[in-house]
């Protein structure tokens, strides 16, 4: 072979793996690239929701696609989403419109909403009396002591007819929720004691009611719905409902990602919304 030959040979040896390169480069953009396939990275921040990323993969094994979820557990939402900043998941299924618009507005993420997954609802519990309107004043009343929670929970207070906000603070849908110096009247002089969300149903006995989250009510024993004294109706399509409706957020550079999109699909089947609506205890609603 000439020298030129030998040049040529070269060049198109280099071409070949410079795509080669090329192609692992765009592969890592949609999840790690193994032996057995596409990897995706998906934080959560509570081990429940982990039966129902095991259905998405029987779904993507059923349909063909070489593509297997990994879920990575998360402290909380918050580092979550630095995950998700950093590239270190792909998505993150963890969160609902109002803490994400919150952390978006304060962080400037450039994330984007793939899909909404559920609804949990958020009800008011008494092991005291079986109304709102058998409050008497000075009762204590408790609601959860992060701020995103809070200022849900002061909306479902003033939906009971508990208290009343400022409406230039209450909108969540934008990542604005009240807080105590929202309130505009509290004609019984509720005091609101701000609690730890996981000991609010067994602290119901000191105080004349309170706000809980729907896992920790289960978790507790207790029905969301029946054992509820007030509750809003926990219909995604109300208003309402809708800042609070948890969802699938991936990068915004991603968001039309292929790889993701299957993801989407396998967890938006019956089996999913079954597996919800039976065995989560009326803790989550599906949005779909």
């Amino acid at each position: 072979m000439s020298i030129k030959g030998h040049r040529l040979h070269a060049f198109i040896r280099t071409g070949v793996s410079l795509l080669a390169a090329a192609g692992i480069i765009m592969a890592a953009g949609c999840g790690s690239s193994e032996a057995s396939g596409t990897v995706v990275k998906v934080a959560l921040t509570t081990s429940t929701d982990e039966p129902l990323w095991a259905l998405v993969n029987e779904n993507l094994k059923k349909s063909g696609e070489n593509i297997t979820v990994k879920t990575v557990a998360m402290k909380s939402a918050v580092l979550g989403n630095q995950a998700l900043a950093a590239g270190d998941v792909d998505l993150n299924a963890q969160q609902h419109y109002a803490f994400l618009n919150s952390e978006i507005r304060e962080k400037g993420y450039k994330f984007t909403v793939l899909a909404d997954s559920y609804i949990s609802p958020f009800n008011i519990y008494s092991d005291k009396i079986t109304k709102v309107s058998q409050l008497k004043k000075g009762d204590k009343f408790l609601v959860p002591n992060d701020v995103t929670n809070y200022g849900r929970a002061l909306i479902v207070m003033q939906e009971a007819g508990i208290i009343k906000l400022d409406p230039k603070d209450n909108d969540p849908a934008n990542g604005v929720y009240p807080d105590e110096k929202s309130i505009t009247s509290n004609p019984k002089n509720i005091q609101i004691v701000p609690t730890d969300r996981n000991m609010i149903m067994s602290s119901l006995t000191d105080a004349a009611a309170g706000i809980a989250n729907s896992n920790a009510v289960v978790d507790y024993g207790k029905s969301v719905e029946k054992d509820a004294i007030f509750s809003i109706d926990p219909n995604p399509k109300l208003k309402i409902n809708k800042p609070w409706i948890n969802v699938i957020v991936a990068r915004t550079a991603d968001k039309n990602n292929a790889v993701y999109k299957k993801v989407i699909k396998a967890y938006r089947q019956s089996n999913v919304r079954t597996y919800m609506k039976k065995e989560s205890k009326g803790a989550e609603i599906p949005t779909w």
